[in-house]
Protein backbone atom coordinates (compact mmCIF):
# COMPACT_ATOMS: atom_id res chain seq x y z
CA UNK A 1 0.00 0.00 0.00
CA UNK A 2 1.40 3.23 -1.20
CA UNK A 3 0.89 6.12 1.36
CA UNK A 4 0.61 9.61 0.26
CA UNK A 5 2.95 12.35 1.06
CA UNK A 6 0.56 14.55 3.21
CA UNK A 7 -0.38 10.66 5.44
CA UNK A 8 3.18 10.09 5.95
CA UNK A 9 3.54 13.50 7.27
CA UNK A 10 0.93 12.94 9.26
CA UNK A 11 1.77 9.70 10.41
CA UNK A 12 5.62 10.72 11.39
CA UNK A 13 4.68 13.55 13.20
CA UNK A 14 2.48 11.45 15.38
CA UNK A 15 5.14 8.82 16.54
CA UNK A 16 7.12 11.99 17.11
CA UNK A 17 4.82 13.45 19.39
CA UNK A 18 4.39 9.92 21.29
CA UNK A 19 8.04 9.37 21.48
CA UNK A 20 8.69 12.91 23.10
CA UNK A 21 5.91 12.28 25.42
CA UNK A 22 7.44 9.18 26.24
CA UNK A 23 10.57 10.73 26.79
CA UNK A 24 9.47 13.66 29.20
CA UNK A 25 6.54 11.92 31.04
CA UNK A 26 7.52 8.05 31.57
CA UNK A 27 11.43 8.40 31.14
CA UNK A 28 11.90 12.00 32.17
CA UNK A 29 15.21 12.55 33.35
CA UNK A 30 15.14 14.91 36.84
CA UNK A 31 18.96 16.41 37.33
CA UNK A 32 20.77 18.66 39.68
CA UNK A 33 21.92 21.79 39.14
CA UNK A 34 25.30 20.92 39.11
CA UNK A 35 24.57 17.54 36.59
CA UNK A 36 22.35 20.04 34.58
CA UNK A 37 25.57 21.97 34.00
CA UNK A 38 27.42 19.24 33.41
CA UNK A 39 24.81 17.45 30.37
CA UNK A 40 24.04 21.13 29.13
CA UNK A 41 26.86 23.25 28.46
CA UNK A 42 25.45 26.64 28.14
CA UNK A 43 23.81 26.64 31.37
CA UNK A 44 26.58 27.11 34.28
CA UNK A 45 26.03 27.61 37.99
CA UNK A 46 26.23 31.01 38.12
CA UNK A 47 23.87 31.22 35.38
CA UNK A 48 21.34 28.63 37.66
CA UNK A 49 21.79 30.63 40.54
CA UNK A 50 20.29 34.26 38.89
CA UNK A 51 17.96 32.71 36.28
CA UNK A 52 17.34 29.06 37.45
CA UNK A 53 13.68 29.76 38.28
CA UNK A 54 12.88 30.73 34.56
CA UNK A 55 13.24 27.12 33.40
CA UNK A 56 10.82 24.12 34.43
CA UNK A 57 12.02 22.65 37.80
CA UNK A 58 10.84 21.30 41.50
CA UNK A 59 11.46 20.68 44.56
CA UNK A 60 10.07 19.02 47.52
CA UNK A 61 9.14 20.79 51.06
CA UNK A 62 7.63 18.32 53.61
CA UNK A 63 6.84 19.44 57.38
CA UNK A 64 7.88 17.13 59.70
CA UNK A 65 5.05 16.38 62.88
CA UNK A 66 7.04 19.77 64.79
CA UNK A 67 6.20 22.33 62.31
CA UNK A 68 10.01 22.57 60.70
CA UNK A 69 10.10 22.36 57.89
CA UNK A 70 12.94 20.43 55.14
CA UNK A 71 13.43 21.38 51.42
CA UNK A 72 15.06 19.52 48.66
CA UNK A 73 17.22 20.61 46.11
CA UNK A 74 15.92 22.52 42.87
CA UNK A 75 15.14 19.03 39.87
CA UNK A 76 15.21 20.17 36.76
CA UNK A 77 13.53 17.87 33.83
CA UNK A 78 16.39 17.00 31.32
CA UNK A 79 14.18 16.30 28.55
CA UNK A 80 11.93 18.83 28.76
CA UNK A 81 14.61 21.50 29.08
CA UNK A 82 16.85 19.97 25.88
CA UNK A 83 13.36 20.01 23.65
CA UNK A 84 13.36 23.86 24.84
CA UNK A 85 16.49 24.25 23.61
CA UNK A 86 16.22 22.45 20.29
CA UNK A 87 12.55 24.11 19.59
CA UNK A 88 14.69 27.65 20.16
CA UNK A 89 12.29 28.37 23.49
CA UNK A 90 15.21 29.61 25.99
CA UNK A 91 17.12 31.63 23.04
CA UNK A 92 15.52 34.75 24.73
CA UNK A 93 14.04 34.82 28.17
CA UNK A 94 12.41 37.56 29.96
Amino acid sequence: MKLDKETREAIAAAVMKAQMEAAEIYDEKWVTGAELCKTVAMFSKDWLDNFGWKLPRERIVVTDDEGKQRTTRWGYPLHTIQRMIREGRLRQMD
